[in-house]
């Protein structure tokens, strides 16, 4: 997480533990609905308070849910002077304030450091409201931005590697991507071809083993055909050495 440069700015860190950064150091954020709040200025901007208080209070009275955000909105700005600024219905973020989930909302492409470890589900510090359907459903939704931008920029980090035959880097890109969608069976089979042109044949059937015992267990269904395929080819093509260039080829042409 980048310090604040600026007099008076502010950044809040959403990934990993939340935190609110200023020139005085981190403060470090526990309350469940403060942090909630603050997020859901992040991604939607201004919001009504009505909104807001509904959404982390539903079934609640609309005397006591204002009253609870008047609470966390004074609580924030205690810890915090100036980060949450009021108009007329709406609550919006003071001037100087930045996030670090800005990629959820925008074109900007995730940084490789959050792709790495966007495996941890450490958005929001992995916070879960089962018995707030409306909420979980929210966080769900970015934390499979996430997973969705972290896959993308590591899937060009493994074909740039696969092309350049670094190939052990290309193991560790892909590993990753896996890591973040277990059930990512183009993600498996270009692993498995990885492993095949790297003279590791053995590694690319466990690969397959593995990922076929994953989804038995998780989804109660098979690999599908063109997984399935590859995997007879390794076992079938041990000493055709036209297979290692088929193989390349694939790599080569890797879809992200």
């Amino acid at each position: 997480m980048t310090m604040p440069t600026k007099r008076n700015d502010i950044a809040i860190q959403f990934l990993g533990q939340v935190c609110i950064h200023t020139e005085s150091g981190a403060i470090v954020v526990n309350d469940k609905k403060a942090i909630l709040l603050m997020f859901v200025l992040a991604v939607r901007g201004a919001t009504s308070r009505q909104q807001m208080a509904s959404l982390l209070w539903p079934g609640t009275d609309s005397e006591h849910s204002q009253g609870s955000l008047r609470l966390r909105i004074h609580k924030i700005n205690r810890l915090c002077p100036g980060l949450i600024h009021s108009h007329l219905n709406s609550i919006f973020f003071g001037p100087g304030v930045g996030h670090d989930v800005q990629f959820l909302t925008s074109d900007e492409e995730i940084t490789l450091e959050v792709a790495l470890e966007a495996h941890r589900d450490h958005l929001v510090g992995s916070l879960e409201f089962p018995e707030n359907p409306q909420l979980n459903a929210m966080l769900n939704h970015y934390k499979g931005q996430l997973v969705s931008k972290s896959s993308t920029l590591l899937y060009k980090h493994a074909r740039n590697a696969a092309t350049k035959r670094n190939l052990d880097q290309a193991v560790y890109f892909l590993n990753r991507i896996l890591l973040l969608s277990p059930h990512n069976e183009t993600a498996c089979r270009n692993l498995m071809r990885v492993h095949v042109l790297n003279g590791c044949r053995a590694t690319a059937i466990e690969t397959y083993e593995a990922f076929r015992r994953n989804m038995r267990e998780s989804l109660g269904i098979e690999p599908d055909t063109k997984t399935k395929r590859l995997h007879m080819d390794i076992l079938s093509t041990q000493e055709d050495p036209e297979y290692q260039t088929r193989i390349s080829e694939a790599l080569d042409s890797m879809i992200l």
